[in-house]
């Protein structure tokens, strides 16, 4: 029994070590116009303006520029 708990505390012990974390990367973008599809009634705040939006719509802000900061998925890497 003694050897199963320590075997298995070291295959444990394995597993953390690979485990590593990646800390998220962000990209800021400034764009001319910003996109958003909104799939049902919300309020977006941008910039200090709230925009009421009443139903499922595309909704593009052109009071820009804009500072867009978003993370980069693993396939934009």
């Amino acid at each position: 029994m003694r050897f199963s708990t320590a075997a298995v505390a070291g295959f444990a012990a394995v597993a953390l070590a690979q485990n590593t974390t990646v800390a998220p990367v962000y990209v800021t973008d400034v764009v001319t116009a910003f996109t958003t599809y909104c799939p049902s009634s919300t309020q977006l705040t941008h910039n200090g303006v709230t925009y009421t939006i009443t139903s499922a719509t595309t909704f593009t802000i052109t009071d820009c520029p804009c500072t867009v900061t978003r993370p980069v998925t693993s396939s934009q890497h």
